[in-house]
Order: structure tokens, then sequence, then C-alpha cells
């Protein structure tokens, strides 16, 4: 019996995709990024790898005070170069949305403000739906407003025929996406991520 040190690569069923690190770096250099949910697990890294890219200034926005805190130490222990601001706000506050958009005026957002616990979302769907998908409404609707270049949405392989409120309001969360990519000059996309190895 032979054994040998296991990379994720032989549990994937697939090539490894070659990220374009100097097209990435043309989107992001120079402008000013907007992470909602910065202080979460998927935020926090969103931060983390954009201030590779040197954009001109980096809103961490989030509604925990704690959360947002560590992040922006983090980011300044790290010794970047990028100017990060420490936002508290709640995208479900429309007054508060439109408040750090006319202050930063962010030319790129990346929303990964979200409830994503399922088990919890079925018991408390009314804030699914408030943080979801209105919330994610008051982005959109700003992001269009302040004509932004571009608004990713983090959304989940759970919005694929939903069964949870979770899925289900992600699913809703991408249709508002897809409207307003119809009409506006903001380029509006979303990505759906899976659970990670």
């Amino acid at each position: 019996m032979k054994i040998y040190l296991l990379q994720v690569e032989d549990l994937l069923p697939r090539r490894e995709v070659e990220v374009n690190l100097s097209q990435v770096s043309k989107h992001i250099e120079d402008e000013v990024v907007l992470v909602t949910g910065a202080g979460g697990s998927i935020g926090s890294e969103l931060c983390r790898q954009i201030c590779r890219f040197q954009p001109k200034k980096l809103i961490l926005m989030g509604r925990g005070e704690n959360s947002i805190y560590e992040i922006s130490l983090e980011l300044a222990l790290s010794k970047t170069k990028v100017t990060c601001i420490p936002v508290i706000g709640d995208i479900r506050d429309k007054d508060r949305v439109e408040e750090i958009f006319a202050r930063h005026k962010p030319t790129m957002i990346f929303h990964a403000a979200a409830h994503k616990h399922v088990a919890l979302m079925e018991l408390h769907p009314e804030e699914a739906f408030k943080n979801n998908v209105f919330g994610t409404l008051n982005l959109v609707r700003a992001a269009d407003a302040y004509q932004a270049k571009m608004m990713l949405f983090i959304s989940t392989d759970k919005a694929v025929n939903p069964s949870s409120v979770m899925g289900l309001t992600k699913l809703l969360g991408e249709m508002i996406i897809r409207s307003y990519a119809a009409k506006s000059c903001t380029k509006f996309c979303a990505v759906r991520f899976g659970n990670v190895l």
C-alpha cells in the first residue's frame, strides 16, 4: 500500500481554474470598492484579496462592530497601502445605505452581507427576507442611482430550485440583480458559491 499526501485537487473531478490576476487588477486598481458583510467569512476574505489589487479606497461595511473592527485592524496590521474605511451600517436601512453611497461614491460593490444559515432562517423567515431580499434591493437601487460601474451579488448554490427559505431569498436577490442588469448602466452580476472543501 502506498501512502501519499492528499491535495485538494485530488478530490475535485476537474482542472483547477487559473485566475488572470492582471485582468482582476485592471478592474479593481484605483476604484472605490465597497464590501458589504465585510466582517463575515466571505466578506473578510474578499477584503484581504481586494487589497492586493490596490483600490483607491476600500469601504468595509457591516452591522457587527466587532467583526468590522477585527478586519479593519487586520488590514491595518498587514501594512496595506490601501485606505480602508470601516463603516457600521445595516443594508436593511435604506437611509444609511444612501448616506454611505453619497459620502463614499463606491464604483464597485461586492455584496456579501446575508443571512446564510439554512436552519435558522427556517425559524426566522421574515429576517431572511428583510436582509437577503430587501437589503439587496436597497443596495441595487443605490448602485444604480449613483451609477456605480459594477455590483457583484454573492449568492448560493441553494438558490437552484430552492427548498429552503434561505435559498429562496437568495434566488429573489438574483432576480433583483437580473432585473436591474437589463436596464441600468451599472453592470450587475451574481455568482453562486457552493460548499467548499
